[in-house]
């Protein structure tokens, strides 16, 4: 066993990312990280009853190369007995149609895609029932340097201290009253050691040219910052940015857990007259949510909104603008927040509501 698989099998138990019967939908592109995790998956279903269902996207950014590597998955899939799905997805135009990075639409295009091959095989073999949904897991193959890189990016980017956690080990993806969990068994492993899994079964992955190519500015950051800074002022920088993410991950843990607690705690849900208030806003006591702590009261507001469906764009100014509304007794006062969502304070309440206009 390699060093790369028994680290994948340990990060898989200690976290139980994967259960025994499990369907898993693998991204598999074709490159080294993703053929590692697809290789050490398939070496896993006679003990863990595992059913594998990779999937490809080609996202038509390189042609020629782009439909060798398809050939070179459904091959590799063919060659193990399990058969790929293939996507072909013009992503240039998805990016063009939709106002976005070509980055942003070649996300957009496989998250979409492995949340339907999900909703196919939770039909399919769970006969739709709900509850099979936590049978069917997407896994995704980022690694150890894609955690370090992407900490090192949202810390240039200026991140809060949550964006400091960097990458989780597994996360909801949710579409309308659907979810299943995207998993990354391969977070621990190092890049070195992925190369290495692939020398040393003969899986020849297939590489992609524009990843030595300085034309995104994660690419910049790992070809040009952090070996800069690993030469002049500290040689173990991608080990202490993935030490610093597991650090901030325990705080993040922590700070949501008491948010949670100290919501369940000042929420109202019923009027004077005793009407529960309608699902498109969330209703707390003002007084209370003003003595919470700023670290805290902050959590509870993103999560009020969360919960109504506003799940990003909300800045510290939004949230500082909320806060001096919060802390006074006085006479009706709002914040408009993005996308037509709103926070209300008036008569001992603070209000965020959904869909205003």
């Amino acid at each position: 066993m390699t060093k790369a698989e028994s680290i994948i099998r340990r990060t898989i138990s200690e976290h139980n990312l994967i259960e025994k019967g499990d369907h898993i939908v693998i991204g598999l592109s074709g490159g080294p990280d993703s053929v590692c995790l697809f290789d050490v998956l398939c070496r896993m279903p006679g003990e863990m009853e595992l059913t594998i269902h990779p999937v490809h996207i080609n996202h038509m950014f390189r042609p020629g190369a782009a439909e060798d590597d398809q050939a070179f998955v459904e091959n590799l899939c063919e060659s193990r007995g399990v058969p790929a799905r293939s996507f072909v997805i013009d992503c240039n135009a998805l990016a063009d149609r939709l106002g976005m990075t070509s980055e942003e639409a070649g996300r957009k295009a496989r998250y979409d895609t492995f949340f339907e091959c999900a909703e196919n095989i939770q039909e399919h073999f769970g006969k739709g029932e709900a509850a099979f949904a936590s049978k069917v897991k997407i896994a995704v193959a980022q690694n150890a340097n894609d955690q370090a890189e992407t900490i090192l990016f949202r810390i240039l980017r200026g991140t809060g201290t949550d964006g400091l956690a960097g990458i989780a080990y597994e996360r909801e993806e949710r579409r309308g009253d659907r979810a299943f969990k995207v998993v990354r068994p391969l977070l621990d492993v190092w890049r070195d050691d992925i190369e290495e899994h692939c020398l040393e079964y003969g899986l020849d992955p297939v590489r992609d040219h524009t990843n030595e190519e300085e034309i995104y500015s994660r690419n910049k950051i790992r070809l040009d910052l952090i070996p800069y800074i690993e030469e002049k002022y500290n040689s173990n920088l991608k080990e202490g940015l993935v030490r610093l993410g597991h650090i901030a991950a325990s705080d993040k843990d922590y700070f949501w857990r008491e948010t949670c607690r100290v919501m369940d705690e000042i929420r109202l849900l019923t009027d004077t007259a005793g009407n529960a208030f309608g699902e498109d806003c969330v209703v707390l006591k003002r007084e209370e949510l003003a003595a919470c702590h700023e670290a805290i009261r902050h959590r509870v507001m993103l999560k009020a909104f969360g919960d109504i469906g506003l799940t990003r764009d909300i800045t510290a100014e939004r949230l500082e603008a909320a806060d001096a509304i919060i802390g006074k007794k006085q006479g009706e006062k709002m914040v408009e927040f993005p996308h037509g969502y709103r926070l209300t304070v008036a008569r001992g309440r603070a209000v965020f509501e959904k869909g205003v206009k």
